[in-house]
C-alpha cells in the first residue's frame, strides 16, 4: 500500500487499517482467482464481486456436500501420484503468471469429483517481487510432497520446486515444461574461514573508508 494513510494505518492495526488491510487481501484474492481462471488453473471460479464480497463456485464432493480437504481423505498410490502430477502441473501455471501461492498444503487443497482444487488465495505472492519467492514455493511443494507422499512414498525423493524455479528465473517455464522432479542441490562445503577472511577483508575497508573521509 502506497497511499499516504494507508499504509501508517495498517501498520499500527489501527481499525482504519485492519479494514484497508481487508480490502488488500479480498482484491488480491480477486485478482488473482481472475488470473489464475484465465490461465486454466484450477480454483474456484470466480462469480462476481460485489460491494467487498466475493461470490465464487461452491466445490462440492460427488453427493454434492462440500468437497473434503485433501487432508481428510484416504488415497490409493496411483492416485496420489496422479493428485501430484496434476497439483504440480497447476503450482507451474500459476509461477508461468509470476504468481506463488504462499501457503498451499493439506489444508488448502480440496478434493472434487474430477480432482483436486486449490484455494485460499489472498496471500499470493510476486514471484519475482518477494525475497521469500523461492523459499514459499518450496515449502508449497515440499507441504504436497509430504501429504502425498504418505500414500506414494516415492514422491518424497522428489525435487521439483528447485526444478521449476531454475527455468523460471531462466525464464524457460512454460505450462507444458517437463519436469523430472530430480534436481542436483550444491553440496559443496562452505569454507568458514574464508568466509570470515571476507568478513574481516569488508570490515577492514570500511575502517579505511572511514578515516579517510574524517581525514
Amino acid at each position: 500500500m502506497r497511499g499516504s494513510r494507508q499504509a501508517p494505518a495498517m501498520g499500527k492495526s489501527t481499525s482504519f487499517g485492519r479494514k484497508e488491510q481487508e480490502t488488500a487481501w479480498k482484491n488480491a484474492e480477486v485478482d488473482a482467482l481472475y488470473q489464475l481462471v484465465a490461465a486454466d488453473v484450477r480454483v474456484p471460479r470466480p462469480l462476481g464481486y460485489f460491494d467487498g464480497v466475493l461470490i465464487m463456485e461452491l466445490v462440492t464432493d460427488a453427493a454434492g456436500d462440500p468437497a473434503p480437504r485433501l487432508g481428510e481423505v484416504e488415497l490409493s498410490a496411483e492416485t496420489a501420484l496422479d493428485y501430484h502430477a496434476f497439483l504440480i502441473r497447476q503450482v507451474v501455471r500459476m509461477l508461468c503468471l509470476g504468481l506463488i501461492h504462499g501457503d498451499l498444503s493439506e489444508f488448502n487443497v480440496l478434493v472434487a469429483p474430477d480432482g483436486p482444487v486449490i484455494i485460499d488465495l489472498p496471500q499470493a505472492v510476486n514471484a519475482a517481487g518477494n525475497n521469500a519467492a523461492l523459499a514459499l514455493l518450496e515449502r508449497d511443494i515440499n507441504n504436497l510432497r509430504t501429504t502425498l507422499g504418505r500414500f506414494a512414498p516415492e514422491l518424497l525423493a522428489t525435487e521439483f520446486a528447485r526444478e521449476m524455479w531454475a527455468l523460471f528465473e531462466q525464464g524457460e517455464l512454460r505450462p507444458d515444461s517437463v519436469l523430472t522432479g530430480a534436481f542436483a542441490r550444491d553440496e559443496a562445503l562452505v569454507d568458514p574461514d574464508g568466509v570470515m577472511l571476507v568478513i574481516e577483508d569488508a570490515r577492514e575497508e570500511e575502517i579505511q573508508r572511514q578515516l579517510r573521509l574524517a581525514s
